[in-house]
């Protein structure tokens, strides 16, 4: 009897204490129910850090909210300076007194630090982490970025700072802009210029598509100071001219990098172009249509030889950025004079929406004069 009643106890001390833990538990529950929705998931919804998938399929870990961005490469600072101007904290190379006439003011005091293009690299690695940028962007070409990265790598081991990398490419343009947009937490500033750049890249694209081929022109693409360096068809230096449809004459081996093979004025008189392009960075028309070893070429007798404009950024490559958009409207209008685009309007929106400024009547003329000054200041100046 003492044992059954002793049994009874311990079986009501065991059914009090669990029912005391489950009153806990429902408490607690219901504690959790009234707490106010902006502290549920806390760790979420006060993030600092997040991981993305870059173009070259790196994963890499940046700050939620980005203020500062420093680019190792020209390429990215053309881009940044249209997507988010305010968060540029540094410059490669310094930008000429021309260029920054349709630049943001703040855009002449910021330091310069050098960088990495190609095989020449003036970065200074103390400088960079100075500027102290949330996130550094390295742009190369989309054909190759994914096969190496040791670059973008090694600057995120030398920095300690996240290392994005995204194309180069003139047919990713818009996607990058989505890309960075998202990143930079300029979404919407994004969305509007990867649309602008779609719909009018599809449109003259379109009308040169209609261009017969036996009106497509023989180019030349002249570089260096002597102009007898070149790059060929399928060459990331060409892809405006690819996709303006001429006919590059440059039967050269492609070079990696920076390109620029060399050539010989007996090879170029031999191609003997119906147009030479002149990269205003490197050489300039009156250089050409000077020096008498040109003097037989159909492209100087016939006045046809020509500056890539430069101004902000060159439209055309070195470095290869939005305003290629213009390069491909402006050369196809170079090249086939009757197609349908009205080139000073182009270049007039395209100021308006990418840089906000509202070009003069003087400053549309000297855009597409052929007198120019390069983004780093090398003198270009040519009549025609």
């Amino acid at each position: 009897m003492m044992k059954r009643k002793g049994l009874t106890v311990a079986v009501l001390a065991l059914m009090l204490a669990l029912g005391m833990l489950a009153g806990c538990a429902n408490s607690a529950a219901s504690d959790s129910d009234q707490a106010p929705s902006g502290q549920q998931g806390a760790s979420t919804a006060h993030a600092t850090e997040r991981t993305i998938t870059d173009m070259a399929g790196r994963e890499v870990t940046i700050p939620t909210e980005v203020k500062g961005v420093y680019c190792a490469v020209p390429t990215g600072e053309a881009t940044v300076a249209t997507l988010a101007p305010d968060k540029l904290i540094g410059w490669v190379n310094e930008p000429s007194e021309e260029a920054l006439r349709y630049l943001p003011e703040n855009f002449a005091k910021l330091p310069v630090v050098g960088g990495w293009m190609g095989q020449n690299v003036t970065a200074n690695i103390e400088d960079i982490i100075a500027l102290d940028p949330d996130v550094i962007i390295y742009m190369g070409s989309g054909k190759s970025i994914g096969s190496d990265t040791s670059i973008p790598d090694d600057i995120q081991t030398q920095t300690g700072i996240p290392v994005v990398v995204v194309s180069s490419d003139l047919a990713d343009t818009a996607t990058v802009y989505r890309q960075l947009g998202d990143w930079l937490d300029e979404a919407d500033r994004g969305e509007q210029l990867a649309s602008y750049y779609e719909k009018h890249f599809a449109d003259i694209t379109s009308k040169i598509d209609a261009v017969p081929a036996s009106e497509h022109p023989t180019v030349y693409y002249a570089e260096n100071t002597d102009g007898l360096a070149t790059d060929p068809e399928g060459s990331s230096h060409t892809e405006v001219l690819s996709y303006v449809h001429v006919i590059n004459v440059a039967d050269v081996e492609m070079k990696k990098g920076q390109g620029r093979t060399e050539v010989s004025i007996e090879q170029v008189i031999e191609w003997n172009p119906q147009i030479i392009l002149c990269h205003s960075g490197f050489v300039l028309a009156d250089d050409i249509v000077s020096n008498p070893q040109w003097a037989d070429i159909q492209a100087v007798q016939n006045g046809r030889v020509y500056n890539t404009p430069a101004q902000p950024f060159n439209w055309f490559d070195r470095p290869p950025n939005a305003m290629r958009l213009l390069g491909i409207e402006w050369f196809a209008k170079v090249c086939y004079p009757d197609i349908d685009v009205d080139v000073n309007q182009e270049i007039s929106d395209f100021f308006k929406l990418f840089y906000n400024v509202d070009l003069t009547d003087e400053q549309l003329a000297e855009l597409t004069q052929q007198e120019t000054i390069s983004f780093t200041g090398a003198k270009a100046s040519a009549s025609r």
